[in-house]
């Protein structure tokens, strides 16, 4: 499926570059599609059943509790999501809106260019899932949160509309809302025939549809169009490097490194043009301003414990008095960890090397910073270049990664007022 997307999106052209200005006051809140495509979330129920279709529903209940999980559990989350998406088609139908509904593997090049406007219908990873295929400011993204005891949505609409999403339309359709630009990371891969690389997508991987090292092994896109590109690799030129753009957006993070966690990643690493620098570590990862708030902050973030001992640390170092009551730990750890924040319209990235490796050889001066541009030179013999946790593509030894933040490539979404 990965494969099909991807390379429709190259042959298709849909690179729209459309210089409008990313002050959102600019363009006014008009809301009035004739054309909506809700992409809906795989409950677990679903998952459960796309993975062993041959068992009845007595032996799935059966198979479940052998592993600990609730069968009764599932189908209650799956009813509760139902029941929101429906909300959502009925009340879009009820204002004469036509409406399709498809999951990810529904999701093509040609369903993006029907549509007016995508919602998604599930919880963040959706929501990132269905940001990820829209090439376009142009149109429009907005999420439904359809678990909001499950899920926390920070990329949706409001909990409070999950259920009643015709509420959150009122206010839509009578221009109550204020559009949201997110800027998102283009991505450069220069290299050997890197525009034969195969995408993974990792959701597939969780439903048993493909093995994660042999596409990555599959240098080509299988068409017949692509016959004369199609070469044994005693044929290829040794020189014949490429430069493709990614026919994807990153809203939330890239990550970098070898496919095995275990692994160490080594690789080349220039920050807005200095000279480059070799690392080795647990793998790289860079995010934008929306998803500075999500891994990156996990990845960076101080803990209660860890700043009440460096406070310690500094009164017996500095033969100081300060107060390391909890107040004071709190206030801390709460003004350095939102430091490491920065909002979605700024055009930024931060970067953050995973477990540095620092000895004679290996050193990384910075291991967390922010930049305007990034590139990556792979060392790596079976590493990924993985976006948004939903599209990985191989990158080993001798691929380069450029990434930045272009004003076309932001991605409009709405604020409620």
């Amino acid at each position: 499926m990965a494969r099909l997307f991807l390379r429709c999106m190259y042959r298709n052209k849909m690179f729209e570059r459309t210089f409008c200005s990313q002050n959102a006051s600019n363009d006014p809140p008009v809301f009035r599609p004739e054309k909506v495509l809700v992409v809906s979330k795989m409950s677990r129920y679903e998952f459960e059943k796309h993975k062993q279709p041959y068992l009845s529903e007595d032996e799935l209940r059966r198979r479940l509790a052998a592993r600990g999980s609730n069968y009764e559990g599932l189908m209650k989350r799956h009813k509760i999501h139902t029941r929101n998406l429906e909300s959502v088609t009925e009340a879009l139908r009820s204002h004469g809106v036509e409406v399709k509904v498809v999951q990810k593997h529904e999701y093509t090049p040609e369903k993006v260019n029907w549509a007016d406007v995508i919602m998604s219908a599930g919880g963040d990873g959706t929501f990132l899932m269905a940001a990820s295929h829209i090439l376009t400011r142009k149109k429009p993204l907005i999420g439904v949160n359809t678990d909001p005891s499950r899920s926390e949505g920070f990329l949706c609409l409001p909990k409070e509309f999950s259920g009643k999403f015709s509420r959150a339309l009122d206010r839509l359709l009578a221009g109550k809302f204020r559009w949201r630009w997110r800027n998102r990371i283009r991505i450069t891969l220069e290299g050997y025939q890197v525009s034969l690389i195969d995408p993974v997508d990792l959701d597939d991987l969780e439903l048993g549809a493909q093995d994660h090292l042999g596409p990555h092994r599959d240098y080509r896109y299988q068409s017949e169009s692509d016959d004369e590109r199609l070469l044994n690799p005693s044929e290829r030129p040794l020189d014949a490097t490429e430069t493709t753009v990614l026919p994807i957006r990153a809203l939330n993070e890239i990550f970098i490194g070898e496919t095995r966690a275990s692994r160490t990643s080594y690789y080349e690493l220039s920050v807005d043009g200095r000279r480059w620098e070799k690392q080795k570590s647990s793998g790289l990862t860079v995010c934008t301003g929306t998803g500075s708030s999500s891994w990156s902050l996990h990845i960076n973030q101080l803990t209660y414990q860890s700043t009440r001992e460096i406070l310690r640390i500094v009164n017996e170092e500095t033969n100081s008095r300060v107060s390391i009551d909890s107040d004071v730990i709190t206030r801390v750890m709460r003004r350095y960890n939102n430091s490491l924040m920065f909002d979605a319209r700024e055009p930024k990235m931060t970067y953050t090397v995973r477990d540095p490796i620092i000895n004679g050889v290996f050193s990384v001066k910075n291991p967390r910073g922010f930049a305007k541009r990034i590139t990556v030179r792979s060392r790596c013999w079976d590493a990924c270049l993985a976006v948004d946790g939903g599209f990985s593509f191989q990158f080993n030894d001798g691929a380069m990664a450029s990434l930045e933040i272009l004003p076309e490539d932001a991605l409009r979404t709405v604020i409620l007022d």
